[in-house]
């Protein structure tokens, strides 16, 4: 079983023609662009992820700091990454949202909890580092809106406890609808990232990618 987003590398390579054909790329809630490249349910969901320079398609309000329903294990084909992770203490300075999922998109509704946080890690991730964020643990990315990035994700240890978006008190209920980016334009910068990944960096890599 996959168990690094390196592992994916293989896959990406060998399937890059079909999946820039057949696969259409999704503005994410949290500002960049989204994009499944494989599947098999129960184990691993494996996606891209592109950050277009100049351009974010936020949600609103925008609240980035979030949990994960999954560990995710990701890999910087490209660009520059800001990794910042926390840890949760008592206290009120955040409101708790819960993510619930829908055809065609996704919306946040506030459970009524509150909480504070302490940065537990702070690191700039750049092209060809890996790192991982465990299952429900608030963190948030960033890449400057003048920068663009390509990262190479896998999505492991799948629980049942819905993600979590922290947020002022202003509303019970944000809906966020996910809408469709310029597939050419997104799977040329994911093909420009590989090569410059596979070319630029010493990588061994394996002939299957199970």
């Amino acid at each position: 079983m996959k168990a690094e987003a390196s592992d994916l590398l293989v896959f990406l390579r060998d399937n890059l023609r079909a999946l820039s054909s057949d696969v259409v790329p999704l503005w994410h809630p949290l500002g960049f662009v989204s994009c499944v490249i494989d599947e098999v349910p129960d184990k691993y969901v494996a996606r891209v992820h592109y950050w277009p320079n100049g351009e974010r398609r936020v949600k609103n309000p925008d609240w980035p700091i979030h949990t994960h329903s999954y560990t995710l294990s990701s890999l910087v084909l490209d660009g520059c990454v800001r990794d910042l992770q926390y840890r949760r203490t008592e206290g009120d300075e955040w409101c708790v949202y819960s993510v619930n999922y829908f055809n065609g998109g996704s919306e946040i509704n506030r459970t009524g909890e509150s909480i504070d946080l302490i940065t537990n890690l702070d690191e700039l991730r750049s092209a060809g580092d890996q790192y991982q964020v465990a299952r429900g643990i608030y963190h948030q990315t960033q890449v400057p809106i003048n920068q663009s990035a390509v990262t190479l994700v896998l999505l492991t240890n799948h629980g049942s406890d819905a993600p979590k978006v922290l947020g002022s008190a202003l509303a019970n209920r944000y809906p966020y609808d996910r809408i469709p980016f310029e597939a050419n334009r997104f799977w040329g910068a994911v093909e420009e990232a590989m090569e410059c990944h596979l070319t630029s960096r010493i990588w061994t890599l394996p002939t299957s990618c199970e």
